[in-house]
């Protein structure tokens, strides 16, 4: 089976578009989502529903649970304002699934999905002590499961004991190695932090056991102009063109 992995679509509508209809001409028999389907840009209800008319399996990012009224420590005030907006924007039906949506989610076929990372539902894994420990548990806590699939951080990587791969800004084949566990992050649809501002995604073919990253072009000022036309800071339009 081949499976389209998608995370931090953060309600960019130009980019999750052609995410999908890259998805959909490479052939995937599914398509599953790392969470934070919401927040920052503006097509929120849109992108949602997407996800549930699609039946996507999907868990919950730290954007669904600022929607929700989860957040578990103050946000910033730029933030709140359009985790706020963005509750507004959503139906009744809407909200009813970010609140039954799960944290974490074991697949049927053999991978575990989580959002920030194995131990722990917001962590970033950025330093090379994090992605150790979270190897460990995977062995311990996981021990029928090799692959994690991660998001969170917005940045496209593949670890495992003796494999990193970083810095994926074209499009890049992994070959996995059964005998290893990997922490897998397919790095952002809709707001790639690697500096670059293509588009981020994968596919995962579980029968070759490779993942393969797919970074492309969307239109980033159609998505732009719409941020600039609800009133948020700068920053969050600015950064689609920086990738930063």
């Amino acid at each position: 089976m081949r499976f389209g992995i998608v995370a931090d679509i953060h309600a960019n509508l130009e980019a999750f578009t052609v995410a999908l209809e890259t998805m959909e001409k490479e052939g995937v028999d599914q398509i599953i989502c790392l969470g934070d389907i919401i927040g920052y840009n503006a097509n929120p209800r849109e992108c949602l529903a997407i996800i549930i008319d699609r039946k996507i399996p999907s868990i919950r990012g730290n954007h669904e649970r600022f929607a929700i009224g989860e957040a578990e420590e103050p946000l910033k005030e730029d933030t709140l304002k359009m985790s706020e907006w963005t509750r507004r924007q959503l139906s009744d039906e809407q909200m009813q699934f970010l609140e039954t949506m799960p944290n974490k989610m074991e697949h049927e076929v053999g991978f575990l999905i989580t959002h920030g990372s194995p131990r722990n539902k917001d962590e970033y894994l950025l330093k090379l002590h994090a992605f150790i420990a979270n190897l460990k548990l995977m062995e311990e806590k996981y021990p029928h499961l090799k692959i994690c699939f991660h998001g969170h951080t917005h940045l496209p990587s593949v670890m495992a004991g003796g494999h990193i791969v970083q810095e994926i800004q074209k499009d890049t084949v992994v070959t996995l190695d059964a005998n290893k566990i990997y922490l897998i992050n397919p790095g952002s649809v809709g707001q790639p932090r690697d500096h670059c501002p293509l588009t981020s995604f994968g596919i995962f073919d579980h029968t070759a056991y490779t993942f393969n990253f797919y970074r492309r072009p969307y239109d980033i000022e159609s998505a732009q102009k719409k941020i600039q036309a609800l009133g948020f800071v700068p920053r969050f339009a600015d950064r689609l063109a920086t990738g930063t």
